[in-house]
């Protein structure tokens, strides 16, 4: 299983970036993120699965979000993998 999580600057950015994501018709949620890929100042983030992978990093792009980091997510038998993707 692949998740994406998308790290922010503010709270405020979440849930203005959940709203665009929801109007365009891809599924996310508002999450915590994982202890792995928190960033200094905001613990909330963007969750989305790998297949709308191509209309979020559509919209990421376009959105034009200041300090918006993606991160992957691998959901293996030991545990998870966290990798940096460049947006």
């Amino acid at each position: 299983m692949v998740n994406y999580y998308v790290a922010l600057e503010s709270r405020s950015h979440a849930f203005l970036l959940e709203r665009r994501m929801k109007n365009e018709g891809i599924e996310c949620e508002i999450s915590f993120l994982p202890r792995e890929v928190m960033n200094d100042l905001c613990n909330m983030g963007i969750k989305f699965n790998e297949s709308v992978f191509p209309e979020a990093i559509d919209l990421l792009r376009r959105c034009g979000l200041p300090g918006c980091s993606l991160y992957k997510e691998i959901v293996t038998p030991d545990g998870y993998i966290y990798s940096e993707v460049q947006i």
